[in-house]
This record gives structure tokens, sequence and C-alpha cells, in this order.
């Protein structure tokens, strides 16, 4: 019973949280070849790539989105149509956001990935002491 517990363990830290089996291992103080084992045998390698399919990022949908409008955009032109100037500012905007949308998804990503005893905890001093200077206008003498 416990092995089974262990195993689904480990099999949900690989898959759900991208764990490597060395970090696995580690964590539940089990054995990297047994870990190899049971990832052979349950097609952990396929289970974690269609978890990664079905939790598309809001970037990639957002992507989508403005290609699809930005091809009919370009079709309803091709064929000498009026474009609405609200759908060629939705494509403008879409365009706008991707990058900063991108940016804050690959921090959160990263952030829920870090190992836990490396996630910072508050602030550093040094980010303190550059609140000081910039915000608070406080200086030190060196």
């Amino acid at each position: 019973m416990k092995k089974q517990m262990l195993a689904n363990d480990a099999a949900k830290l690989y898959i759900d949280k991208l764990m490597t089996l060395e970090n696995i291992a580690k964590q539940l103080k089990v054995n990297e070849r047994t870990l190899r084992r049971w990832k052979a045998a349950e097609n952990w390698d396929v289970k974690r790539s269609e978890y990664l399919k079905t939790h598309t990022t809001f970037h990639e949908d957002l992507y989508k989105f403005g290609r699809s409008l930005l091809d009919s955009i370009q079709n309803d032109m091709a064929k000498g149509e009026k474009i609405e100037t609200s759908r060629m500012h939705a494509v403008t905007k879409i365009m706008t956001m991707l990058k900063n949308v991108k940016i804050y998804e690959d921090k959160v990503t990263s952030e829920k990935h870090m190992p836990e005893m490396t996630k910072p905890e508050g602030l550093s001093p040094e980010v303190i002491r550059e609140i000081e200077e910039k915000i608070l206008g406080i200086t030190y003498e060196e």
C-alpha cells in the first residue's frame, strides 16, 4: 500500500509539477532506479505530454485568437470588403498585450516550479535598500 502511494505521489510530482526524477528521489527518499521503473511501467512521459497539452497558457490562446482575427481581416481586405475599425483596434491591442502576458506567465510558471527551499521569502535586503533609495529618498553613506 505504501509503495503504491509513493508511486502515485512520484507520478504526480513528475507529471503535474514537472520535477526531475533526481529531485523526486530526494524529496520522497526513493531510489532513482525505482522511479525509472515506475515511470516506464506507467507511461509518465505520455501522461506528462497529455497534461501539458491540456494546460495551454493564456498567451497561447490570445495569440490564436489574434491570429484568427487578423486572418479574417486579411480575407475581408482581399475581397475588397470594408474593415471595421474595432476589429483593427482589437488586433493592435492583442499584439501589445501578448508580450506582457507571456512575461507574466513565464514568471508565474518559473516560481511555481522552483523547489520550495529556493523560493525567495519576502524582500531581499538589496530590494529593501533600492526601495528606500529610489522611492523613499533615503540615502546611505558608504
